[in-house]
């Protein structure tokens, strides 16, 4: 459906989606000094400490805590007065809502390789596919179910991936 690249590194996720002649570029990063968390593959789950361009346009950033719980996990973003939200779904995978309808299932298996499986009449754009591959990226997908967190010892990062860059 579209041509994405990830590009992870440095506590930076750069996205780009096309579509035969349309383009969109998402980039997600943590600023300058901002401390690292090992178990946010950007590093910091801190809306401050936290810049997302769409198309060169700031676009507001509202990561969860993190924590037991899988909707701990949501990230928020309002790009042009849409609202995409990406929420744990399972341990692996993440759904993408566009305005409070799901338009996709994203799966991040490494630094740069995100999966994706779009709603059947979503209608998705190279945006949706930008912000979506971007947020997966930046974030992860999936989280454990808080009972199997607990009997596996853990809370914070469970089934999170290591941290993009310093």
């Amino acid at each position: 459906m579209f041509e994405t690249t990830v590009e992870a590194a440095d506590g930076r996720v750069t996205v780009v989606a096309r579509d035969g002649e349309s383009s969109s570029v998402t980039i997600v990063e943590r600023r300058a000094g901002a401390e690292a968390a090992g178990w946010v593959p950007i590093g910091t789950r801190s809306a401050a400490d936290l810049i997302m361009t769409v198309d060169g346009a700031t676009a507001a950033l509202t990561p969860g805590p993190g924590g037991l719980t899988r909707g701990s996990y949501r990230v928020t973003a309002t790009v042009a007065g849409v609202v995409y939200e990406l929420k744990p779904s399972s341990e692996d995978d993440s759904r993408l809502f566009r305005g409070g309808r799901r338009i996709g299932e994203f799966r991040r298996k490494d630094d740069a390789e995100v999966k994706v499986w779009w709603e059947d009449g979503a209608a998705a754009d190279v945006r949706d596919a930008s912000v979506g591959f971007a947020l997966a990226a930046a974030f992860g997908t999936g989280k454990m179910r808080f009972l199997t967190a607990l009997l596996e010892g853990g809370s914070e990062g469970v089934g999170q991936s290591p941290v993009i860059g310093p």
